[in-house]
């Protein structure tokens, strides 16, 4: 079904997926939370086809983190390796007012994943999925075995060095450190379908997935070890929202009960068809936040 939309070839799924991604939408409305969403039920013909030329894929409209992430002051525009990388696109009107209404903010990108005519992909590339800590982000490097972390022909999932070096000199006249660690790419392939970080002094994660260690100042941070059965359904790929909540897919046991015992509340979503067909849970649907507070 290749440059087919997906609602005309299997409109089964299709509406499946539909009502998940509006079940997200309706959930943190509820929440208090302003969402900027195209819900006319089209999308600009000149944007579903933006690079079809090289990247041979029409846009999909279900990655919204895609277009970047927030750190601190700064915007980093960041480009995922399929059709999603120009989601920033999509919400460009509404980052470019935040830019005329913050004087303070900056705005950086990292360098796009266009092809060549002898690689497919060309380095360095880094999809929109570090995490942010106070200070510091941490970039996620996945390979199949430790064996593989200093041998640089393996495969890399998510990220590689030379785009870890790259951000690391892009954010630090901003007051940042960037940080590396290294993860079992079998388990997932971003680090943020892995870690979560729900507040300071908490993370979760299954804790067998990590090949090297966290950051010295990170290691005393309490851990919720995270089931196989959890992270299957995509636990760790949530949005927090603050003030002990957190929108996640819903079935997990675990996860839930070692949260709701920590006094969280979790606001749960259908997400299983999408998660299921993408590996991409609530957390890569959503854009970063603009907090007021």
């Amino acid at each position: 079904h290749k440059h087919k939309s997906l609602a005309d070839v299997d409109p089964e799924t299709y509406g499946k997926m539909k009502k998940e991604s509006d079940a997200l939408a309706a959930a943190f409305r509820r929440e208090g939370v302003k969402v900027i969403r195209n819900e006319t039920g089209n999308s600009p013909e000149g944007l579903i086809k933006l690079h079809t030329g090289w990247g041979g894929e029409p846009s999909m409209s279900l990655y919204g983190k895609s277009a970047g992430l927030v750190i601190g002051n700064c915007f980093v525009n960041m480009h995922e390796a399929t059709t999603s990388s120009m989601q920033e696109l999509m919400a460009r009107e509404a980052i470019a007012e935040m830019f005329m209404t913050h004087p303070e903010t900056t705005w950086l990108t990292m360098p796009p994943i266009y092809p060549t005519t002898e690689h497919a992909n060309v380095g360095p590339f880094m999809a929109p999925e570090p995490k942010v800590f106070e200070g510091t982000v941490l970039c996620g490097i996945g390979v199949s075995d430790p064996s593989h972390i200093d041998d640089l022909t393996k495969p890399r999932s998510a990220t590689n060095e030379l785009a870890v070096e790259v951000l690391r000199r892009m954010l630090k006249p901003h007051g940042w450190k960037v940080e590396t660690v290294y993860f079992d790419s079998r388990y997932t392939y971003h680090i943020d379908c892995l870690i979560s970080l729900l507040e300071e002094g908490l993370m979760a994660y299954p804790k067998r997935s990590l090949w090297t260690e966290l950051p010295e100042e990170y290691r005393d941070w309490e851990v919720i070890d995270v089931s196989m059965e959890d992270h299957k359904l995509g636990a760790e790929n949530n949005v927090v929202l603050g003030d002990k909540r957190t929108v996640v897919a819903e079935g997990t046991t675990g996860f839930k009960k070692d949260l709701e015992d920590r006094g969280w509340r979790l606001v749960e979503v259908p997400y299983s068809t999408i998660w299921s067909t993408f590996g991409s849970g609530p957390l890569c649907s959503t854009a970063a936040f603009w907090r007021e507070s």
